[in-house]
C-alpha cells in the first residue's frame, strides 16, 4: 500500500512538470486600462506549447477570484484542441469588475489543464477611475543584437529600443485634449523553429512621455545544426485601447564561419619555431582568441593570447619549440569567443619533417620520360636491324 501511495505521488508530480514544461500561459493584453469599478473589460490570453511534442486535449480556465468574474453568458473555460510544438493559441474572455473593487493593482487568474492536472498564473490588472485616454504611440528607435551574427548553438541579446516621437503632451481632437503619453501592456519577442526566446514577455511596461525612450532586452538561443541564412523574430507590443499595436521583423543572422589558421613557414625553414598565420573569416568581431599548441614537445608561450579580432583581420603568431621526437606531428587549436559564446576551430596539423622528406623525394626521383624514350629508340634501331637483315637474305638466295 505504502509502495502503490509513494508510485501515485510520484505519478501526481511527473504529470505537473510535464504540464508546467509543456505549455506557456500569458495575458497578452486587457482593455481598457485601467478598469473601472463596476465595468466590464476584455483580456487576450495566450496559450503556447513550449514543449517537445503535441498537446491533445488541454483546457484554457479562467478562475473565478474577487474582484473578477466572467460575464453570465460567456464560458469559463477554453477547449484549443490539439496545440503542436512551437504553436500558440490567443483567447479573449470578458471580464466584470466588482463594484466595491479595491483601487490599485488586483491580481486575476488564469489557467490550463493537461491530464487532471492544472496549472494556473496570477496576472496583475489595475483597477482604477480614470481610463487611459491616449493618442500616444510608439516606434522603433533601433535595435542591437549580441553578437552582430550567430553560429548554431549561441545564445545573444536582441536589445529593442522604442520611443514616443510626440513633441507635445497632449493634443486636441473634436474640442477635447488627448494625452501623448503611450502606454505599453505587453511587449512580446516571438520566436520560431530554428530561433528559441528563452526570456520572459514584458507585461504592464508602463508609461512613455512624448520624447522618451523605453529599452527592452530579450535573450535568444539559435538551435543547433541551424542553417546559416537570415531569420525573422516577430516583435508584437499591445498598448492601451487607443494605442495602435506594434508588429515589427527583428532579422537574426546565423553564419558558421569561424577562424582559420594556417602554417605561415615550414618549419624546416625555421627550425625550432612554428610560425602560423590566423585570419577572421567571419563577418563579425570574436574575442579572446588564443592558440594551444598540443604535441610531444614543449612551446614557449605554452598558450599565445591573441585577443579580439575584427573581421578580416590577420595575425602572425609564432612558437618556440623544442620536440623530443622529431618525427612526430603537433597540432594547434583554436579557441575564441563569439559574444559569451565560447568556440573552437578544427585544429591545424603541422608536419615536423614530413613536407622535406616529400620535397626531397620528389628531388630525387628520376624521371622515367627519358628512359622510355631510349628504349623505344633501341627498339627501332633493333627493328630497322632484322629488317635489313631478311631483305638481305631473301636478295642472297
Amino acid at each position: 500500500m505504502i509502495a502503490l501511495i509513494i508510485l501515485i505521488s510520484f505519478a501526481g508530480s511527473a504529470g505537473a512538470s510535464i504540464a508546467e514544461t509543456s505549455l506557456k500561459i500569458s495575458l497578452i493584453k486587457y482593455d481598457p486600462y485601467p478598469v473601472s469599478p463596476d465595468s466590464d473589460f476584455s483580456i487576450w490570453v495566450q496559450v503556447k506549447n513550449v514543449g517537445d511534442s503535441d498537446v491533445s486535449g488541454a483546457s484554457i480556465e479562467f478562475v473565478p477570484k474577487y474582484p473578477f468574474s466572467v460575464k453570465s453568458n460567456e464560458s469559463a473555460v477554453k477547449y484549443p484542441g490539439t496545440i503542436r510544438k512551437n504553436d500558440e493559441a490567443v483567447y479573449k474572455y470578458t471580464v466584470h469588475v466588482d463594484k466595491n473593487a479595491y483601487v490599485g493593482t488586483n491580481t486575476i487568474e488564469i489557467g490550463y489543464r493537461v491530464d487532471s492536472v492544472f496549472t494556473k498564473k496570477e496576472f496583475d490588472i489595475e483597477v482604477g477611475n480614470d481610463v487611459v485616454d491616449a493618442k500616444g504611440t510608439v516606434r522603433l528607435e533601433k535595435f542591437t543584437l549580441q553578437p552582430e551574427v550567430l553560429m548554431a548553438g549561441d545564445t545573444a541579446t536582441v536589445a529593442i529600443s522604442l520611443k514616443n516621437s510626440a513633441s507635445e503632451y497632449t493634443i486636441k481632437m473634436d474640442g477635447k485634449d488627448y494625452s501623448m503619453n503611450a502606454q505599453i501592456q505587453s511587449a512580446v519577442l516571438l520566436g520560431n523553429e530554428f530561433i528559441d526566446v528563452t526570456s520572459e514577455p514584458y507585461f504592464n511596461a508602463g508609461i512613455v512621455g512624448p520624447g522618451d525612450s523605453l529599452d527592452l532586452s530579450y535573450t535568444i538561443r539559435v538551435k543547433d545544426n541551424t542553417p546559416d541564412g537570415t531569420y525573422f523574430l516577430d516583435f508584437d507590443l499591445k498598448g492601451s485601447a487607443r494605442l495602435y499595436s506594434l508588429n515589427l521583423r527583428i532579422p537574426i543572422r546565423v553564419d558558421s564561419s569561424s577562424i582559420q589558421t594556417a602554417l605561415s613557414e615550414t618549419p624546416e625553414l625555421n627550425p625550432g619555431k612554428i610560425v602560423l598565420n590566423v585570419a577572421n573569416n567571419r563577418p563579425n568581431t570574436v574575442q579572446a582568441a588564443s592558440v594551444l599548441p598540443v604535441g610531444n614537445a614543449t612551446f614557449e608561450p605554452a598558450e599565445y593570447f591573441i585577443g579580439t579580432i575584427e573581421p578580416d583581420e590577420l595575425f602572425t603568431v609564432k612558437f618556440d619549440m623544442k620536440s623530443s621526437s622529431p618525427q612526430e606531428n603537433v597540432k594547434f587549436r583554436l579557441r575564441f569567443k563569439n559574444g559569451n559564446n565560447w568556440h573552437e576551430s578544427e585544429p591545424l596539423n603541422v608536419m615536423l619533417n614530413g613536407s622535406k622528406t616529400t620535397q626531397a623525394q620528389g628531388a630525387a626521383k628520376p624521371s622515367i620520360l627519358p628512359v622510355i624514350a631510349i628504349l623505344a629508340a633501341v627498339l627501332i634501331i633493333i627493328a630497322g636491324f632484322f629488317v635489313y637483315m631478311r631483305r638481305r637474305r631473301a636478295k642472297s638466295g
